[in-house]
């Protein structure tokens, strides 16, 4: 074999491998938008956990949960948010009985996508309109 053939064909396995190795990352690492996305979500379950964490002093303080999300926000001492921080449909409260309620929100992913096989928290959702069902209890006024 002449080395210009070899020279050639050096070249050309080259270029697949590379060409290999940005389309594997490209898969493997989301697009911009992708992360954008998971950022806003990521920012969406946070607000919540803010708003169960008030549902929470709430019943402690009220032995009682707040009838509405405008009781709930209007906690003195709290700042919180009840808007979606990409102008989406806002945060809902919705007290179910004396001890459950819900809370949702619009979701731009599945927070599955990317997960460890198996690995659920109490925080997964679908893309889409979600409500966690969320529980105060005696516990909680210790």
């Amino acid at each position: 074999m002449s080395r210009t053939a070899w020279g050639t064909r050096v070249l050309w396995a080259t270029g697949i491998v590379t060409a290999l190795a940005v389309a594997a990352g490209v898969w493997v690492i989301d697009s911009p938008s992708q992360q954008r996305l998971k950022r806003l979500d990521e920012a969406r379950v946070s607000d919540l956990r803010t708003l169960e964490i008030a549902a929470r002093n709430y019943w402690r303080e009220n032995d009682a949960l707040p009838p509405n999300i405008g009781t709930l926000i209007s906690q003195p001492g709290m700042e919180l948010v009840w808007k979606d921080p990409a102008g989406g449909p806002d945060y809902r409260y919705r007290p179910l009985d004396a001890t459950h309620y819900e809370l949702c929100a619009q979701f731009d992913t599945d927070s599955a996508d990317g997960r460890t096989r198996g690995h659920v928290n109490e925080w997964s959702h679908p893309a889409g309109n979600h409500c966690f069902r969320r529980v105060v209890n005696d516990k909680d006024n210790e």
